[in-house]
């Protein structure tokens, strides 16, 4: 069935159900070296608990050049209120986590797993996204909510 049909509920037989599979989110973040003038990006996620999911971040400069990424190391914290305590941390340093995809484009992934929701409350989350670029500096590249939905 071609992709435009999917969608087209027109051409579902009655009472069939579609559903939509999201293996993977895709942010842009931004290695923003001065805080008060330039934001970075927030997002809003919506996640079942004790779903897979695999978050692909492009990381870039305020004048949307790429970073390279080539030895840096990529954080994702998850907590339930700023400032509180990490209770989902992801490394691009640990294989599982996350990784370090094409340097050169600026690309990483982190990866959610079902135990890593499936102990936690149904209810929204604050997280962030760091990097640690070669040269040792620190950027928070962005921020956001997961709204951690229960499934049926």
């Amino acid at each position: 069935m071609p992709i435009e049909e999917f969608y087209d509920s027109t051409k579902a037989y009655p009472c069939d159900l579609n559903g939509i599979l999201v293996s993977e989110q895709r942010m842009d973040g931004i290695v923003n070296n001065y805080p008060r003038r330039v934001t970075v990006p927030s997002y809003t996620i919506d996640m079942y608990k004790s779903d897979d999911r695999t978050f692909r971040v492009f990381v870039k400069t305020p004048d949307l050049n790429v970073v390279d990424l080539t030895g840096a190391v990529g954080n994702m914290t998850f907590k339930e209120l700023p400032g509180g305590s990490a209770i989902i941390d992801k490394s691009t340093n640990v294989s599982g986590e996350g990784q370090i995809g094409a340097a050169d484009e600026g690309e990483m992934f982190f990866y959610l797993v079902p135990a890593d929701t499936s102990s936690i409350d149904v209810r929204q989350y604050v997280f962030d996204i760091s990097v640690t670029l070669a040269s040792g500096k620190k950027y928070t590249i962005l921020t956001g909510v997961m709204n951690l939905l229960q499934p049926v």
